[in-house]
């Protein structure tokens, strides 16, 4: 089959009476020939079938390359080039003291009071973030011999677009998986700082049951519960408290500057059992929500199993005294922006000839550090 062309009117006769239903029963189409799924060059005879002397030609060269870009994690943006350090102050609020104004004299006697007994300061504190992250793409590329691939210029050049593009989608990727790492730091942080909730172990302790971890995604009372748990919680950040961040620190989390990122199974199944449920709306309609496929890991198999992309395993030398943290089930993580942040970005790219090779090197340069804040608010969400 020198040519590589075959003779398919069968096929086509079997494929019209299978899309017509004039087939008994299904029919196994051999698509061998007609439907092809790509071969090494090495593999195929390049000699055309009747001389079997001239090579056959390439009529089109296509590049699958496209651009990537990294989901966005609301990650807060304060990235700096220069420095080493990033200070964040934190100013407690000051108690009510009683008013000196309707100190009502006694018997006839009053004493004024002095405004420079005034001796209360606020209590100031500050954090001192720092530490960065850096590695390099490096790739060389011929320039005499890559041009005796192609039959001209702008053929040759689509080839070496795709190449930098692929190293754009290489830093793109790279960043979006530091920018998880920093994100599932926060969590192992809210985690071990006591700011995460079991809504399962809630759940089955409020109603009485024993609903396994297992089956939880397909029971929509419990998913009507967690929605609901996982609003209360937006709607009380916005409220000044110390209790949704693990330093105790007097905050609120407005809607604009809060982060509700769900797993994408739990929002799936959300979305599926109850599609007129007003939680799951309201969630949706928030600026700061986000879904996520995974959190750290999405297993080797295209089902995404939950039991992979719901789990982290962190270690930090600040969280859990260096020990790791692994925590699966994870369904939900809402933050405030400061939370979590890049506060360090650098990005160097260089190229040069090596005229003697003849042979092109391009190389970059990234560095990044992120920070977490345990003042800002975080809390987890997870069944187990």
């Amino acid at each position: 089959m020198s040519y590589e062309v075959i003779q398919c009117s069968n096929l086509v006769n079997d494929a019209v009476k299978d899309i017509t239903g004039k087939s008994a029963t299904i029919t196994n189409l051999d698509t061998t020939g007609l439907v092809s799924l790509g071969k090494q060059l090495s593999s195929l005879n390049l000699l055309e079938g009747w001389f079997n002397a001239m090579s056959r030609r390439i009529i089109e060269t296509a590049v699958f390359v496209r651009n990537y870009k990294g989901r966005n994690r609301y990650v807060l943006l304060k990235e700096h080039e220069f420095g080493a350090f990033v200070q964040k102050v934190y100013i407690d609020i000051p108690s009510a003291v009683d008013n000196p104004e309707w100190d009502i004299p006694n018997n006839g006697q009053y004493k004024q009071h002095s405004p420079y007994d005034v001796e209360t300061t606020v209590t100031a504190s500050a954090m001192i973030f720092s530490g960065k992250g850096t590695w390099s793409i490096e790739i060389v590329r011929p320039i005499t011999q890559i041009k005796e691939a192609f039959t001209s210029a702008s053929e040759m050049m689509k080839f070496i677009d795709g190449i930098y593009t692929q190293i754009e989608n290489a830093y793109e990727l790279e960043v979006e998986g530091i920018v998880s790492t920093a994100v599932n730091t926060a969590i192992a942080d809210a985690l071990k700082g006591g700011k995460s909730r079991n809504l399962l172990s809630e759940y089955n302790t409020l109603t009485g049951e024993s609903l396994p971890a297992a089956k939880a995604l397909y029971s929509a009372d419990f998913i009507k519960y967690a929605n609901k748990e996982i609003n209360r919680t937006v709607d009380n950040m916005q409220d000044m408290s110390t209790v949704f961040n693990k330093a105790g620190y007097n905050t609120f989390t407005d809607r604009e500057n809060l982060v509700i990122e769900l797993l994408g199974e739990y929002a799936a199944a959300s979305a599926s059992y109850l599609e007129s449920d007003t939680f799951h709306n309201e969630l949706v309609k928030l600026p700061g929500y986000n879904t996520v496929s995974k959190w750290q890991y999405s297993g080797q198999s295209a089902s995404y199993a939950f039991a992979d992309c719901s789990k982290i395993s962190i270690t930090n030398d600040d969280i859990n005294n260096g020990e790791a943290v692994v925590q699966g089930g994870i369904i939900a993580f809402v933050h405030d922006k400061e939370n979590v942040a890049a506060y360090f970005g650098e990005r160097d790219v260089w190229e040069m000839l090596n005229p003697r090779d003849r042979v092109m090197i391009h190389g970059e340069h990234a560095t990044k550090g992120y920070a977490v804040d345990g003042h800002a608010n975080a809390v987890v969400f997870y069944i187990a």
